[in-house]
């Protein structure tokens, strides 16, 4: 009896093998349906979940973005024409060091007979951001000046220093005032090419 016992368990294990080999051999597809496991909406374990970014951290880096292309805007409009009022839109976007500064560019140039007229190109990134009580923020951009280039005014000659590389690193820093983002300080790292 025990033979036949264990012959009986034999012949399971190689008609389960059959079996198992034979789902595995191409043939005609079996149609299949659609389990709860395949129709559910969350992904297959094999799949990385993609990392969701918190969304006041997208808020704030959208908010970020715009002040300081804001402030670029406003700043390449008052320095194509610094004869005449600040774009309004400087004070809008900027405070602290970054306004200051920009306004003494502005009468730096109307002083010279300088214009700087076309526009740069930007590529900022912005990192460092803190929210809480006092919100901050840091923007690294490469500043593409190929298409913005001082002129004197009455010659339309260069004033360009001669030398300066076209692509430089810039770094600003923004935070939170009157409920807006605006820019505090701005520097270009001229020993640094992008």
């Amino acid at each position: 009896m025990a033979t036949t016992a264990l012959q009986r368990r034999t012949a399971a294990g190689s008609l389960l093998l059959a079996l198992s080999l034979a789902a595995c051999t191409p043939g005609e597809p079996e149609p299949t349906t659609p389990t709860a496991a395949m129709t559910s909406s969350s992904p297959a374990s094999t799949t990385p979940a993609t990392p969701t970014k918190d969304p006041d951290l997208a808020a704030a880096e959208a908010a970020i973005l715009e002040a300081y292309r804001g402030y670029w805007a406003a700043k390449v409009a008052s320095y194509a024409d610094p004869t005449r009022p600040q774009d309004p839109n400087l004070a809008v976007y900027a405070d602290d060091t970054a306004l200051t500064d920009a306004q003494s560019t502005i009468f730096t140039l109307r002083d010279s007979g300088i214009a700087i007229p076309g526009e740069p190109v930007l590529d900022p990134v912005v990192s460092d951001i803190v929210l809480g009580d006092a919100p901050t923020a840091v923007i690294t951009d490469c500043v593409d000046s190929t298409n913005w280039q001082p002129i004197y005014v009455a010659t339309k000659e260069s004033a360009a220093a001669p030398g300066q590389a076209m692509r430089v690193v810039a770094e600003a820093t923004a935070f939170v005032t009157e409920g807006q983002w605006r820019i505090r300080t701005f520097v270009i790292q001229r020993d640094r090419t992008c």
